[in-house]
């Protein structure tokens, strides 16, 4: 597959160059943004768009704010005005403008699975345009990157053959992408190495572990120690829910096994996985309040070191929690996923580790100058507006190396005000928040690479097979998607509430068979059928 010229480098001189910290001397100019269409200067865009506050609130509360949106106005002539939602308040922000009529130019979303009846419905519903032809027509760099990547393109294509956003595009469209997986399983690698053992392989080895942490009975202030912290089974953050992987790429919803989609409740093994799951529950092995502790929680748990094993990320999570400890890499360490047969290959399917999962910018049907939001988001793809969103300012925030190779200069890797780098990058950059991006995969390294035991955590997780995943890019016809969620609406709910009933034990395993069968009185079959079907027309797209 081929590669943009400024994505070429390999890990070394990617980390040779984070390095330095002195500036050197950049080559050449910025070249000029390509024009698609006129009316770039005339009025202001509205861009509606959620940002993650964790990462951005120590920085700015508008997206206007941040170097990179400046600077491409200067280079587009197009200014954009952000609406953001309120912070845990996205999805009725969004359904109430969207019921509203009245919706901004630019809409950000995630129309691929968040969408009631999928973007075919909200473009057959006059909320958001199809692009196919716009791209074709007004948005070269969009539409080179797409010819580039075919791939890319396929997954944006809907069944009706309708292109519904400018894309995010995650960094694994490279063929040597450095992170895969950017969360998995950590545990404390001191606690191992004082118990005498190694890093577990299989689900009897995890078991001799976390017997050995409950061991060790309290922290250092009294508390109970409870050896594996989890969040609620529902939740993609959930450590119980990516154990049910062990099982052969079990998973807790719907997963792919050799081109044929399963639900995973359903199937025999899930039983074996329950069980399991019921006794280390039951030896205090886990966390009692699973089905309702929040991530706020987990994160105390780890820091107050009351815990020994967790599922998380490798910048917010595994950073932080180094940081909390001292900076004490001694203590952390990211593990392989486990396994029930030695030797065996994890399989790891909660992963959205595709290069398009759905999000992107939509052009409503209300946008005053198509022609202006088509210059400025295609502005994004090209080779100096993704240097704009993926490295910010040369000379402010990064330079060039004597190969022409970019690294981060001080200001990020080394904020004065204390900021980590995910957070530091808010400033000027677009790396740490979603929007229709092109990511360079050398920029997430740095992100969440700021200690060695990241970088193995990132080894450890890589080396899984991650095909059981079933893809978010499949679509479904708006008839399928409106009998799907009239299915799965109630049994969601069911499953949600037994399997926390069969873990904690106030169901008994031997009604798992009646839990089954009412799974199938509740059509799981037909649902399923429309999970195969939506599959199987994603896999013709791609094969094109």
């Amino acid at each position: 597959m081929k590669k943009r010229i400024f994505t070429k480098r390999l890990l070394s001189g990617l980390l040779s160059a984070v390095l330095l910290t002195g500036a050197l001397a950049g080559c050449g100019g910025k070249n000029d943004p390509q024009s698609s269409g006129s009316g770039g200067g005339s009025g202001e865009l509205t861009y509606w768009i959620k940002m993650d506050a964790t990462k951005i609130s120590p920085t700015t509360d508008d997206f206007g704010t941040i170097l990179c949106y400046q600077e491409m106005a200067k280079n587009t002539g197009v200014n954009v005005k952000f609406i953001h939602p309120p912070a845990g308040q996205e999805d009725d922000s969004f359904n109430i403008m969207i019921s509203g009529g009245q919706w901004p130019d630019l809409i950000h979303w995630d129309w691929g699975n968040s969408m009631s009846g999928g973007p075919d419905k909200a473009i057959e519903d006059g909320i958001i345009m199809d692009l196919t032809d716009l791209i074709d027509e007004k948005c070269p760099n969009l539409k080179a990157f797409l010819d580039e990547y075919p791939e890319i393109r396929a997954a944006m294509t809907t069944d009706e053959g309708h292109i519904y956003c400018f894309p995010n595009v995650y960094p694994y469209f490279e063929d040597d992408t450095l992170i895969v997986a950017n969360r998995g399983y950590q545990i404390r690698k001191d606690w191992l190495a004082e118990a005498g053992l190694s890093a577990p392989e299989t689900i009897d080895d995890w078991y001799q572990m976390l017997k050995a942490f409950k061991a060790r009975g309290t922290n250092a202030a009294g508390q109970e120690i409870y050896p594996m912290v989890s969040q609620q089974l529902s939740s993609k953050t959930s450590m119980l829910r990516t154990f049910a992987n062990a099982w052969g790429g079990l998973d807790y919803d719907f997963y792919v096994d050799n081109g044929v989609v399963k639900y995973g409740p359903i199937q025999p093994e899930f039983k074996e996985y329950l069980a399991t799951m019921r006794q280390w529950y039951a030896e205090g092995l886990i966390n009692p309040n699973f089905s309702t502790i929040d991530l706020k929680e987990v994160n105390a748990m780890v820091t107050n070191e009351q815990t020994g094993a967790w599922f998380y990320g490798l910048g917010a999570g595994m950073g932080v929690y180094i940081k909390a400890f001292g900076e004490d890499e001694s203590k952390i360490a990211g593990i392989k996923f486990p396994v029930v047969n030695k030797g065996d290959t994890p399989k790891y399917t909660i992963l959205d580790n595709y290069p398009f999962v759905g999000l992107g910018a939509a052009i409503s049907t209300n946008c005053k100058d198509v022609d202006a939001a088509c210059k400025w988001l295609d502005y994004h793809y090209s080779d100096e507006g993704r240097m704009l969103m993926n490295w910010g300012v040369q000379g402010v925030s990064y330079d060039l190396d004597e190969n022409g190779e970019p690294y981060f200069l001080d200001t990020v890797l080394h904020d004065p005000d204390g900021l980590s780098v995910d957070v530091a990058l808010g400033k000027y950059t677009m790396v740490s928040q979603l929007d229709a991006i092109a990511k360079d995969h050398r920029v997430e390294a740095i992100r969440m690479w700021s200690y060695d035991s990241q970088r193995e955590a990132s080894q450890q997780w890589n080396a899984a097979d991650f095909s059981y995943r079933y893809p978010p890019t499949a679509t479904k016809t708006p008839d399928e998607a409106s009998e799907y969620t009239f299915i799965m609406s109630d049994i969601d709910t069911y499953r949600n509430e037994n399997l926390v009933r069969f873990i904690v034990g106030t169901e008994p395993l031997e009604n798992f068979d009646s839990f089954v069968e009412t799974l199938n009185k509740m059509n799981i079959d037909r649902a399923t059928e429309i999970m195969q079907a939506s599959y199987d027309r994603l896999q013709a797209r791609m094969d094109g």
